[in-house]
């Protein structure tokens, strides 16, 4: 039973090669992020532009925005700048529920709540020497 979507999300190729998969486990035509500068988008509106310029070096520092993710997180900034535009009144409270519902999955891709935060994994920077920490 079940369908493709069934079960854990796989892990990435590189977390598995860290862990010592065997060889046959790892995808190794896994697409690789292409190395560049994150731009902020130029379509995004005044307060997806503030979201932006708060989160994006947040999100940079923990490895979960590059530039393949560029397009995803400017639409959780719309997003999110919809959200924070919704005064806390009666009558948007359907509509702070729907947008906080939506925003919910963008919060766990780019690692902005606790809990999608112990489920990502970034590799090192640059593995640790085994000589490091002999002489200091």
């Amino acid at each position: 039973m079940g369908n493709a979507n069934s079960g854990r999300r796989p892990q990435p190729a590189a977390l598995k090669v860290l862990r010592g998969e065997r060889r046959g486990r790892v995808n190794k035509h896994e697409p690789r992020v292409p190395d560049g500068a994150v731009t902020k988008p130029a379509q995004l509106s005044p307060g997806a532009a503030r979201v932006w310029d708060r989160l994006a070096p947040l999100c940079m520092a923990m490895q979960t925005l590059t530039p393949a993710d560029v397009t995803a997180f400017g639409t959780f900034c719309m997003l999110q700048a919809a959200f924070e535009a919704l005064k806390p009144t009666a009558r948007n409270q359907e509509a702070q529920r729907r947008a906080a519902t939506a925003l919910r999955s963008y919060y766990a891709l780019f690692g902005l709540e606790p809990v999608s935060r112990s489920r990502i994994r970034v590799p090192p920077e640059k593995p640790p020497s085994k000589w490091a920490g002999l002489l200091g």
